[in-house]
């Protein structure tokens, strides 16, 4: 469990510091790969990563036999690895100059459940307060099921569907 926390919490300073240098323009992430930018791309395989293995855990978890530590180990570290990329995309747009500032609807909503989300995972995995673990379950679900609609609005209204 402490060689968990310790990655958790090192993942965590990473998304951070890619966030804070992407936000910075430390590195220019700003350019055209096919017909999206790549914090558009990154975003992209992020939030499609997220959305895809959240209903796969939620399904392993309650239908077949599985081991659950191994399957917790894996929801844990590929969703903050979705939350880097997910973190780098939103750091882009919000690091834009004023007068290219961009829209906050959809974008700011799915980040903040997203960190509510993970907030909620980290105290509900690690303990945190030690007797909150059915309140943070409950939150951490909730939001989970409204980031996957809040997610699907974003993408079709900023490819134009919606």
């Amino acid at each position: 469990m402490k060689t968990q926390f310790r990655l958790t919490i090192g993942l965590l300073i990473i998304i951070i510091l890619a966030s804070a240098g992407t936000y910075l323009r430390i590195w220019d992430i700003n350019f055209l790969i096919g017909p999206f930018y790549l914090h558009h791309w990154v975003g992209i395989i992020g939030g499609t990563y997220l959305l895809i293995s959240a209903a796969i855990y939620a399904y392993i978890k309650r239908n077949l036999k599985v081991k659950k530590g191994t399957i917790l180990q894996v929801h844990i570290a590929g969703n903050l690895l979705a939350v880097l990329l997910i973190s780098i995309h939103f750091a882009q747009h919000m690091g834009r100059p004023p007068e290219f500032a961009p829209d906050y609807g959809t974008g700011l909503a799915s980040f903040l459940l997203l960190l509510f989300i993970l907030i909620a995972g980290i105290f509900m995995r690690f303990g945190i307060p030690p007797r909150k673990h059915e309140s943070w379950h409950l939150i951490h679900v909730g939001f989970a099921l409204s980031l996957f609609i809040v997610f699907i609005v974003h993408a079709l209204k900023n490819f134009g569907i919606l």
